[in-house]
């Protein structure tokens, strides 16, 4: 195969520009959905192969069955969130009353991997 003929191939194996576009466009939507239900799209923006994480308790992903993606789960890993830590500190010595403290700190959360549609 020439170098010409390579290069012919590749050209046809790419999608159109506006297949692109269109799929990126449709990723940003989806990151902000994901984004706004605290979760996050770890995968190149546009990807055919989405890649998610979430805290453990988190509904997001059957929100997104419902949606009618289908996620698979791809394990866990670890996450340094601005939240990660949350301490009850009383608010005098002695008393039964606290206040709220939260740190950053890691947590673990779960992977999911699916396809844009």
């Amino acid at each position: 195969m020439t170098n010409r003929e390579a290069v012919q191939q590749f050209k046809a194996a790419k999608p159109p520009a506006d297949k692109i576009a269109d799929r990126k466009a449709r990723f940003a939507a989806l990151n902000a959905f994901v984004t706004k239900r605290n979760g996050w799209l770890t995968s190149i923006p546009g990807a055919l192969d989405v890649t998610m994480e979430t805290l453990p308790d988190s509904g997001l992903p059957d929100e997104l069955r419902e949606l009618g993606y289908d996620l698979r789960e791809d394990g866990t890993s670890e996450r340094i969130l601005a939240f990660g830590i949350t301490e009850h500190i009383p608010v005098t010595e002695g008393s039964t009353a606290t206040r709220r403290v939260q740190h950053a700190g890691i947590v673990k959360v779960r992977r999911y991997a699916f396809e844009m549609p």
